[in-house]
């Protein structure tokens, strides 16, 4: 609930407009001079000023700069007589955020009212996430998020291997340092987090990265050097798209899990390490066990505490908080005042299908941010998927192709986990990978 000041000297007109806020559900106090209204301003917290220009005591307009000095960046919205258009604009240039002219319709002022201070309490609620626990874009109050953050905080009070999975862009990374983030008194805090991305190197230099080598161990090895994993001794380390991993280095994966123990390339003597491995993936493991591209036994090791990231578009309202986030972060980032959305463009985030998720989301808001010169962002080039214009006719698709996308609801469901859609389906698993 907001709380809305309004200084006007027309006792009948203070009433009216009194009576209308309340009934939107805020609260709402008033004042019949300038002076009065910035004594309230110093004693309550106020989310918006709907303010008189022709006040008894003094300027309306003089009195935005004395209102931002006191509220900070407090939405002020000017009331004028018809005959003071161009006071108007001067007040808009001196910081007020709109004006509407007396007399005025009722229905303009209630949706001034309501854009003005649903926007700026989305604005308040986003900034509360950057003193939450982790870092905000992995945070939300839908349903699938509150059961993250419990996996979060329980995953934070052990050692225990931990697999995040999750479409690409759903904040796995974000996730694996919220986990080493979220226990302050713990030992691990104290570690290093370190990244490895299992995908971007050669078997033979994935294993030198991560375990290290020995002086002479090979061509070019001048001198020991320490792998990842003794790096992040004491700590955590996080192994990005485990799915990737080759093949010939999973054993000794394995055996790091298991014993705490490792040799270096080269190496004759095991070296101890107090390690908390998390790992992630986009790809079906289960699916990569029986192309025989992943261990059985590894990912078992590995799936102790699973986390799984729910797409963006099963989040509901939560993509308008992180869309908030983004764009006071992203404000103060480029040093740009910006208003926030307007209510089409709200209306655009949420029916949109953000198949890249939160890396999608962020970066058209970035590209909104840069080119936005007005006080509000229209999202002018994102168009509702489900609003999408069908512009030609489609075949009917064949029986096969309609059992495909029946299959692929399915796993749309499960999030992607291949052996309950097929227990879901009453098929074997073989058939459901024939099947696609």
């Amino acid at each position: 609930m907001g709380t809305v000041l309004i200084v006007d000297d027309q006792e009948d007109l203070r009433y009216s407009l009194a009576k209308v806020v309340e009934k939107e559900g805020y609260r709402v106090i008033t004042a019949a001079a300038g002076r009065d209204g910035l004594d309230i301003l110093r004693s309550a917290v106020i989310d918006l000023v709907f303010l008189d220009i022709g006040l008894p005591d003094v300027s309306g307009i003089d009195l935005i700069g004395d209102i931002q000095e006191i509220a900070g960046d407090i939405d002020i919205v000017m009331l004028t007589g018809i005959n003071e258009a161009k006071t108007a604009v001067a007040s808009l240039r001196a910081g007020a955020v709109d004006y509407i002219v007396k007399p005025f319709d009722i229905i303009e002022f209630r949706a001034i009212l309501n854009r003005l201070l649903q926007a700026r309490l989305m604005r308040k609620k986003a900034s509360l996430l950057h003193q939450e626990i982790g870092i905000g874009t992995i945070l939300g109050e839908s349903p699938p998020m509150r059961r993250v953050k419990e996996a979060i905080k329980l995953a934070a009070q052990v050692d225990s291997p931990i697999l995040i999975t999750g479409e690409t862009g759903t904040g796995k990374e974000i996730t694996a340092r919220a986990i080493h983030d979220s226990r302050p008194g713990h030992p691990r805090h104290k570690g290093v987090f370190v990244k490895v991305d299992c995908g971007t190197l050669s078997s033979n230099l994935m294993e030198s990265e991560l375990f290290g080598y020995e002086k002479g161990a090979f061509t070019g090895a001048a001198v020991d050097k320490k792998g990842l994993v003794e790096v992040a001794s004491g700590g955590t380390l996080f192994l990005d798209e485990i799915g990737n991993l080759p093949i010939d280095l999973q054993p000794k994966l394995l055996r790091l899990i298991e014993e705490s123990t490792f040799r270096k390339v080269g190496g004759l003597k095991d070296i101890k390490v107090k390690i908390r491995i998390v790992a992630a993936t986009n790809a079906d493991i289960e699916e990569q066990i029986d192309r025989g591209k992943f261990r059985e036994d590894l990912f078992y090791r590995l799936n102790v505490l699973p986390i799984a990231l729910p797409p963006l578009r099963q989040r509901g309202e939560d993509v308008l908080l992180l869309a908030d986030f983004f764009l006071l972060e992203l404000q103060r980032e480029l040093k740009k005042n910006l208003q926030g959305f307007t209510p089409e463009a709200r209306r655009k985030i949420l029916q949109h299908d953000w198949p890249g998720n939160i890396r999608e989301l962020r970066n058209i808001i970035e590209r909104e941010v840069i080119f936005t010169t007005g006080g509000w962002l229209t999202l002018a080039g994102l168009t509702p998927d489900s609003q999408a214009p069908d512009t030609k006719k489609e075949p009917l698709p064949s029986l096969r192709e309609m059992e495909r996308q029946y299959i692929h609801k399915v796993l749309n469901a499960v999030n992607n986990n291949k052996s309950k859609a097929a227990r879901i389906l009453g098929i074997s698993r073989t058939t459901l990978r024939d099947s696609l």
